[in-house]
């Protein structure tokens, strides 16, 4: 019985550990975006999406939507270009432009997601929910942000 209770204990603890690492990749993972967006080289964002990306991430068309709730109007679009990877990059100059000098206002694990709350010099705030893979290594498999278009 007392060797039941430490194998029991043992995978507790194995799982534990896989948590921390989990989540700590998953933090490594979402910094290292906000760091490449910061940086003004078209190379090193590919180079960021290519290692930090699922497959079926790289693979899937970038959508986007924009929701304006003074006049209660959306727009939306959706591309599905066939070079999916020039349209991300042209999605990553979009945040370098908005957040390449931003400050990281706050990261949590919600529900195995990392929420970053990202805030600009002019004010501009953007929240930005990350998913990633369940299985190691734990790629970023998805990207919904947020933007608070009210400026202080």
């Amino acid at each position: 019985m007392k060797n039941l209770f430490l194998l029991i204990c043992f995978f507790a603890f194995a799982d534990a550990i896989g948590q921390d690492k989990h989540q700590a990749t998953m933090e490594k993972r979402a910094n290292e975006l906000h760091r490449v967006m910061g940086l003004n080289e078209k190379e090193q964002w590919k180079k960021f999406m290519l290692e930090n990306y699922s497959k079926s991430l790289l693979e899937r068309p970038v959508k986007s939507s924009t929701k304006s709730s003074e006049e209660g109007s959306t727009t939306s679009t959706s591309s599905s270009t066939a070079d999916k990877l020039e349209e991300k990059l042209k999605m990553f100059e979009r945040l370098h432009r908005d957040f390449g000098s931003s400050k990281v206002v706050s990261m949590k694990t919600v529900n195995e997601n990392i929420e970053m709350i990202l805030e600009n010099t002019s004010g501009l705030k953007g929240n930005f929910r990350i998913a990633f893979e369940k299985h190691t290594p734990f790629l970023i498999d998805g990207i919904n942000i947020q933007i608070d278009q009210h400026k202080h």
